[in-house]
């Protein structure tokens, strides 16, 4: 067993690694998107062999690769809007760069979707709710019939755009210890809204889809970024090491265990399982911060496999493209070998998900390298400058 560094240097190593690109945190994202991709890709129907019933369950427990994807986001904006809070652009800097990253390839789809298609006769998504998807207003009106049936995932787009929105507020008027406070009670809130809501009627899709309802997420990553900012949280959490990694499987497993398998929409999973799950990522992506200042052990070899990094890298336009790709090309072909009403075993589930996948990688690749790179060159225009105090930022 390997020596741990002294707890000083071990912090030190935690607060300099936030100031850069964390290759773990790569890996991170490319597990959520696995995670997504397993969910929304299955073909599974009908009786099924003990494999079906493990790759169902997988399946079944996708959809938390999202819920992951939040906490991510949270830390990973918090912690940059904390870095640069006393930036005299601020405010331009961060919403350039995100406006550079995520407009281009999210209008540019909707573009070729609802303007490009129908316009040369080719096939195309019903002009349904899309007014919705163009304001980044989808998550709310969702669940009621209002969205578009070949955009159903854009809902958790719209729901960071409305946090990107706001945060920047916040987090420029409070101080880290004031902003931990704060999520914790964000947190709280969430789950009592989620609670409410179930208990006076409201559909689980509403539940599911609307940002005051997911908030905790966010949250407490964005706790997790913000505690990490303290010099005497950051030391404890330090020490903590390899415990950090313990705590996130004892609290998935208790959480698994009480709401009986984390499904998506049941009134326990709703309640008290969203908030074990923000909880458990949050600690996660902080193992995974302190496994990135070792630069060594399992979980950082593990996270920064190079598979697993190219999938984190490009996982935003895997996100987008999946769905449309799955729906508009995946199923048809699909359904003129396989009829609806056929049963399909494991290994076709297996075959059709690899390629849906393979295909829509590419798909992503492509459009970051041919696009998305030419607008993200233009951050360039929006880096955080001096301080209001006039030091660097």
């Amino acid at each position: 067993m390997t020596s741990l560094p002294p707890p000083a240097s071990l912090q030190d190593r935690v607060r300099s690694v936030m100031g850069r690109q964390m290759l773990a945190l790569d890996g991170v994202r490319g597990l959520a998107i696995l995670l997504v991709l397993a969910h929304n890709l299955e073909v599974l129907a009908g009786r099924q062999t003990p494999v079906g019933q493990a790759i169902a369950l997988l399946d079944g427990l996708g959809w938390v690769g999202v819920q992951l994807f939040f906490v991510l986001s949270g830390f990973l904006i918090t912690g940059i809007l904390l870095d640069t809070r006393e930036s005299d652009n601020y405010y331009r800097a961060f919403l350039g760069r995100r406006v550079l990253r995520i407009f281009p390839l999210y209008y540019g789809t909707l573009i070729v979707a609802f303007v490009v298609l129908p316009l040369v006769g080719a096939p195309h998504p019903p002009a349904d709710g899309q007014v919705w998807l163009w304001t980044y207003a989808v998550n709310w009106v969702e669940p009621f019939g209002y969205g578009n049936p070949e955009f159903p995932h854009f809902w958790s787009l719209a729901v960071e755009e409305q946090f990107y929105l706001a945060w920047p507020l916040v987090v420029r008027a409070l101080s880290p210890r004031r902003l931990v406070i704060l999520c914790l009670g964000l947190s709280v809130v969430a789950f009592a809204t989620r609670v409410g809501m179930r208990l006076h009627g409201f559909g689980p899709q509403a539940v599911y889809e609307w940002t005051i309802c997911r908030m905790d997420a966010l949250a407490l990553g964005a706790a997790v970024a913000a505690m990490l900012r303290l010099p005497h949280a950051a030391k404890v959490v330090a020490r903590w090491n390899q415990g950090t990694v313990w705590a996130a499987i004892g609290l998935g497993v208790a959480g698994f265990l009480i709401t009986r398998g984390d499904p998506r929409t049941t009134l326990m999973s709703q309640t008290i399982g969203y908030s074990i799950l923000a909880l458990t990522f949050a600690v996660f992506v902080c193992a995974a911060v302190i496994a990135e200042a070792h630069g060594r052990g399992v979980i950082y070899h593990a996270l920064t496999w190079r598979p697993l990094r190219a999938l984190g890298i490009y996982s935003y336009g895997i996100y987008v493209f999946h769905m449309p790709i799955h729906r508009g090309i995946g199923l048809p072909l699909f359904r003129r070998w396989v009829p609806e009403d056929a049963s399909v075993g494991a290994k076709i589930s297996i075959v059709y998900f690899l390629a849906v996948s393979a295909i829509t990688f590419a798909a992503a690749v492509a459009s970051y390298h041919l696009v998305e790179r030419r607008f993200l060159g233009l951050k360039r225009y929006f880096t955080p400058s001096r301080t209001r105090s006039g030091g660097p930022a």
